[in-house]
């Protein structure tokens, strides 16, 4: 049985990335820790509840399909995103893309196991 894909387009956490010469002296004074906490406690509740519900999402499939199932995450502000956003026409998120064709959008894991399953993926 061939390997399905599952591209989900969806806003990720990205957390905060210093620049390569910046980090080891953030490090070397302690500073790292609290400026990632700072970074990640000024985004809103409801994207930390949004990105533990995609998370859990991703694990349950990745769980149950193994390796019939290959997933790929993408975020839709990196040039990839925006790409695909445009290609499929996706206008909410999260959107799951079946095999570069079939589209979902929604938070429906019944509506994603049937789409899945049309597709030939095994549970």
């Amino acid at each position: 049985m061939a390997v399905m894909q599952l591209e989900v387009i969806a806003p990720v956490f990205a957390g905060v990335k210093h620049c390569q010469q910046c980090t080891p002296y953030l490090d070397d004074a302690g500073l790292s820790e609290r400026v990632n906490a700072e970074a990640a406690d000024s985004y809103p509740e409801e994207v930390w509840q949004d990105y533990r519900r995609l998370s859990g999402v991703v694990r349950d499939l990745a769980a149950r399909y193994g390796n019939g199932l290959r997933i790929v995450v993408i975020d839709p502000r990196t040039p990839m995103g925006l790409w695909k956003s445009l290609r499929h026409w996706v206008r909410r998120y999260p959107t799951f893309i079946v095999n570069g064709k079939q589209k979902y959008s929604g938070w429906d894991v019944g509506a994603l196991d049937r789409l899945l399953q049309a597709g030939g993926a095994a549970v």
